[in-house]
Parts: C-alpha cells; sequence; structure tokens
C-alpha cells in the first residue's frame, strides 16, 4: 500500500467517525456541555422535555448542570437542532 493511499484511508475512516459522532444526539449534547464545564459534560443526567418539534427536541439536564461562569446561574435547559440525520445543540435558556 503506497503512502498516498494509506493516508485516504485513514481520512476516510476519520471522516465517517466524524459524521457518525454528529449524527448522535448523546455525543453532541454532551460535546456542546463540555465547552461550557468538562466535568458536567462526563457525570450529567438528562431528559428529553416534551416541548419537541419536527426538527427541534428540548432537554433538561437533571443532574450535574454545569454553570455559567459570569452569573453563576445553571445551564439546565438546551435544544437539540435536526438537520437531515445531523444534530446541533446549544444553549436554549430557562423558560
Amino acid at each position: 500500500m503506497t503512502k498516498k493511499k494509506k493516508t485516504v484511508v485513514i481520512l476516510g475512516v476519520v471522516l465517517i467517525l466524524a459524521v457518525s459522532a454528529v449524527c448522535s444526539t448523546g455525543f453532541m449534547f454532551r460535546a456542546a456541555v463540555f465547552m461550557h464545564s468538562p466535568a458536567s459534560a462526563v457525570t450529567m443526567q438528562y431528559k428529553a422535555s416534551d416541548a419537541a418539534t419536527r426538527d427541534r427536541d428540548l432537554y433538561v439536564i437533571t443532574k450535574n448542570a454545569p454553570v455559567e461562569k459570569a452569573t453563576q446561574g445553571t445551564l439546565t435547559t438546551w435544544i437539540v437542532y435536526h438537520f437531515g440525520p445531523l444534530k446541533f445543540v446549544k444553549y436554549y435558556g430557562e423558560g
């Protein structure tokens, strides 16, 4: 196997793993929380909220929610956007 062919195979595997991760709600949710608090991302527990639409789901962190440094508020409600099989998560707010 040539060096170029080996590089293409490795990049292909990495690309497949990256796309699989972005399609996983649990992974993307924990990755978004990780940006605020790595410890919370590993130890948190969450549940899906009843307020959901076709392309959006709300999740509430029930245990070990991250704390925002600027306001010392807990970040408990998060929204998951669906774009086909891909998932994107951000903090939703309270309410």
